[in-house]
């Protein structure tokens, strides 16, 4: 049998961003509402509304967060101001943490009956926290999605929210690395590093200690050679005489060859 080829998966690189907006939100159904829309765009992962204080907390990655302002400020019909996040403190430092991700492109036939019903069911695939992308198609009655959601799942969520049986056309993969953004404090960084440092020594003085024992050959048996000592872990000792100090069979010391004479122990 030939070989099957592999498939080389290519990496893209996206910035995962965090953005904080200034909303007002007056009762529970108004939070539901804010979040749906925040939520029914490009990019974005997860969302947090604080009621209380009038803020709503969107992370994601490559997506626009001027045109989430003016999409979110539309559909609710609410003014959102987007908050410039802080300047870090003095004893913050920017570190960046990276995380690789696979996910999958699904291309999947769906009955679309007409361009409002496109802009339907893209907005409900969104909604889903598994899909970070999703596209349309109404002349082709096709709709590609991007992200973490199985096939036979994504299938039923479509036919759950919009009663439309989708049929899976093809499926992809592509893999983005993540890269964040985050503050921490100087000191956590500076203690975080010396252990890394002392970590890399240990494994160092490791690999040096077991390339030595390696080296080293060690013999199978030393035998002794004071008169007066019995080892029986000689082989000598399984046939019934102890050493060339010792006379008999069994065990002992003492008689044997001079100058060692004396008592022998034999069986």
């Amino acid at each position: 049998m030939a070989d099957k080829k592999k498939v080389e998966v290519k990496e893209t690189k996206v910035e995962v961003k965090t953005a904080t907006y200034k909303v007002f939100v007056h009762c529970g159904q108004c939070a539901r509402d804010i979040q749906t829309e925040f939520t029914e765009f490009q990019g974005v992962e997860e969302v947090k509304v604080d009621a209380g204080a009038g803020k709503v907390t969107v992370k994601g990655f490559a997506f626009d967060v001027e045109k989430l302002r003016k999409k979110v400020e539309k559909g609710c019909r609410k003014k959102v101001e987007l908050i410039p996040p802080a300047p870090p403190k003095d004893d913050m430092v920017v570190e960046v943490k990276t995380k690789k991700e696979e996910l999958k492109v699904i291309t999947v036939k769906l009955p679309l009956h007409c361009p409002d019903c496109a802009v339907r069911v893209k907005e409900m695939l969104l909604e889903n926290k598994s899909i970070y992308e999703a596209k349309t198609d109404f002349g082709k009655n096709m709709c590609t999605v991007e992200g973490v959601l199985e096939e036979d799942k994504l299938v039923k969520y479509i036919f759950e929210r919009t009663r439309k049986k989708g049929i899976i056309d093809k499926v992809e993969k592509k893999v983005i690395v993540k890269e964040e953004k985050v503050l921490v404090k100087k000191a956590d960084k500076e203690k975080e590093k010396k252990e890394k440092e002392e970590k890399e020594k240990k494994e160092k003085a490791k690999e040096v200690a077991a390339k030595i024992v390696k080296e080293v050959i060690a013999p199978y048996f030393i035998p002794c050679t004071h008169p007066h000592f019995v080892d029986y872990s000689h082989p000598s000792h399984r046939y019934g005489y102890c050493s060339p100090y010792g006379g008999g069979y069994g065990y002992g010391c003492g008689g044997g060859y001079p100058p060692y004479g004396g008592v022998s122990y034999t069986l």
